[in-house]
């Protein structure tokens, strides 16, 4: 229960922060922010496919919708490939990166952006890494 509580709540606080910065994007230009938006989009979808859809814990993901979505894709568990790890960074970017410039400009959307990350990145390391059984994870300190 637990690990499942942390990663729902974690998964929500990013979500948030992911929204203000799209408030942020949005006060620069409306066509930013339907950008940032898609852009958004597609890095969740990224992150589901290339990562969330290879976990051999996808049945009982920690953040029950991740896994719910990766189930959506036939693949099977096994190693990351380079390319794999690399849309990871490139849709962990895009979500956390672009909007710095938009964010940077307000104070308090800045810090409660950075703030409600640390938090879920946190919640994601301590609670849920630990009980997630993907030995493939680059993050995995069992492997």
């Amino acid at each position: 229960m637990t690990k499942r509580f942390h990663g729902i709540t974690s998964i929500l606080l990013v979500a948030v922060a992911i929204a203000i910065a799209a408030v942020a994007t949005f006060r620069a230009s409306w066509v930013l922010g339907v950008v940032y938006l898609a852009l958004c989009a597609v890095s969740l979808l990224t992150i589901v496919y290339a990562y969330c859809a290879k976990c051999p814990c996808k049945e009982h993901c920690a953040h029950v919708l991740l896994g719910k979505a990766a189930m959506a894709f036939d693949r099977q568990p096994g190693p990351y490939t380079a390319t794999e790890i690399g849309a990871l960074i490139l849709a962990g970017l895009l979500l956390i990166g672009l909007p710095q410039c938009w964010l940077w400009r307000y104070t308090g959307l800045f810090v409660a952006f950075w703030v409600l990350n640390a938090i879920a990145v946190t919640q994601i390391r301590i609670v849920v890494c630990p009980a997630c059984d993907n030995t493939h994870c680059p993050l995995n300190p069992g492997r």
